[in-house]
Parts: C-alpha cells; structure tokens; sequence
C-alpha cells in the first residue's frame, strides 16, 4: 500500500465517520398522517411531514 492508497483509505474513513455524526442529529420519523394538512406521509417528525415542516417552519 502506498501514501496515495493510505490517504484514499483516510478519506474513506473520515468521510464515513462525518456522516455518521450527522445522521445522529437528523430525528427519527414515522409513518402516519400530518397532524397540519392530514395527507399520509411515510417520515412524520413530531407528528408533521416535511412539507407542512418547511412551510410553517416547523421543528
């Protein structure tokens, strides 16, 4: 293994790792229906799908 094969592993391994941290901080949803517009959406957070979220700006 030479430098480059040992940077492109580091690489890997960083790039891994930084979105491993970031996926902790996105919440989990749920299936259901938006408690906002009553459409059925598959990821619910807090009980509101993404479009009613970003709309009124919802958590």
């Amino acid at each position: 293994m030479d430098d480059i094969d040992r940077a492109q592993q580091r690489e890997q391994e960083d790039r891994a790792g930084a979105i491993e941290a970031a996926a902790k901080s996105i919440p989990k949803g749920n299936p259901g229906l938006c408690y906002s517009c009553g459409e059925h959406s598959e990821r619910l957070v807090q009980g509101a799908c993404a479009t009613c979220r970003d709309k009124y700006a919802l958590p």
